[in-house]
């Protein structure tokens, strides 16, 4: 009996970027992998713009819908990493496939589970897919901490600056605004007039009176550092307002 295959193919919004990987490429090898072994291609299931860390993606539940209907008997995907880079969703989709009697297939690792050894490869893939995704991790945590370390701020431009080469300025206009925001606050004026007179939701009014980035600070895991930027209030005042706030 001819196997019948669903397909399934998947490109983060980063990835669509680089050469080799893109939507039609992976689908024109996972073809050329069902001609060259005589399967029948039932379905191709896309996923475009989708990260691989997360199981919420919308052709993935369906073909899990028809995995469950028993729509096919081998689930091939170009690389193992286009279906999942966790090794615990990994694992637990490949038993799921197993108790459901769907074979699992990579066209570049030729991962067969249907054999002990192909079980045990995959696993052994699925640990280096994981260990990748740690290492950009580290190396992401790496950057942050280089910037923390040079006192550069992390976040988009917060009222009163602007950036400028990559470094936060002083916009002098709106530096007049925050400090009348803060001195009514600290003298006891109440949040609504205050949100009215400058026309902000009270949500960032509130975002304001309690950044540190006013103070020449920058907040990062729950620890305040000394930027590289020029804070707008004195320390004094934002340590008053907050402890009002």
């Amino acid at each position: 009996m001819t196997e019948k295959v669903g397909v399934y193919v998947r490109v983060s919004t980063e990835e669509q970027a680089k050469e080799g990987i893109s939507i039609d490429a992976q689908i024109e090898r996972c073809r050329a992998f069902c001609k060259a072994r005589g399967w029948k291609l039932f379905k191709i299931y896309t996923d475009a713009g989708y990260s691989a860390g997360t199981m919420d993606r919308p052709a993935l539940k369906n073909m899990v819908d028809d995995i469950n209907n028993k729509k096919f008997t081998i689930l091939l995907v170009y690389k193992i990493d286009r279906f999942s880079r966790k090794l615990k969703d990994l694992i637990s989709i490949l038993e799921e496939l197993k108790s459901k009697g769907v074979n699992f297939t990579s066209v570049t690792e030729q991962i067969d589970t249907t054999t002990a050894m192909g079980e045990a490869f995959f696993q052994i893939i699925g640990v280096f897919a994981q260990l990748e995704r740690g290492m950009v991790k580290e190396r992401v945590e790496m950057a942050f901490d280089k910037k923390i370390g040079s006192g550069e701020a992390l976040n988009r431009a917060p009222m009163g600056y602007f950036y400028r080469n990559g470094k936060l300025v002083v916009n002098d206009e709106e530096a007049i605004k925050v400090r009348e925001i803060f001195e009514m606050w600290a003298s006891g004026v109440h949040y609504k007039e205050i949100s009215e007179k400058f026309n902000i939701p009270v949500s960032t009014l509130y975002e304001i009176i309690k950044n540190p980035t006013y103070i020449g600070k920058v907040r990062y895991r729950g620890n305040l550092y000394k930027g590289n930027h020029k804070g707008i209030i004195p320390e004094e005042l934002f340590q008053k307002v907050n402890n009002k706030g």
